[in-house]
């Protein structure tokens, strides 16, 4: 797992246990959410929380409920290197009007 990917799911597993109750010990990477019986509305609330855990948009997630947490900490983690990336794109200069 990618460092920002192990920083994804450390804060999935956060969000999973303050949010929906889990013990970690039930958490594991390899773990589905339906294996976790997280359907697909709870799936948009998890995506909300995320959103607020990690600045990553719930309309930007893709999340499945056969996806694994180690899936889910990847995309997060690609989406927001892609957010990262793009804040930092050079912006063209304006010039004054006036």
């Amino acid at each position: 797992m990618s460092p920002g990917a192990s920083e994804a799911y450390a804060a999935i597993c956060t969000a999973l246990t303050e949010t929906f109750g889990f013990l970690e010990s039930e958490l594991r990477p390899g773990a589905t959410f339906e294996e976790l019986d997280i359907d697909s509305l709870a799936l948009l609330e998890f995506a909300l929380v995320m959103g607020a855990h990690l600045g990553v948009h719930s309309a930007d997630t893709e999340l499945r409920p056969g996806m694994t947490l180690g899936e889910a900490a990847e995309y997060v983690a690609t989406l927001r290197s892609g957010a990262e990336t793009a804040g930092t794109a050079a912006r063209p200069e304006r010039t004054p009007t006036g």
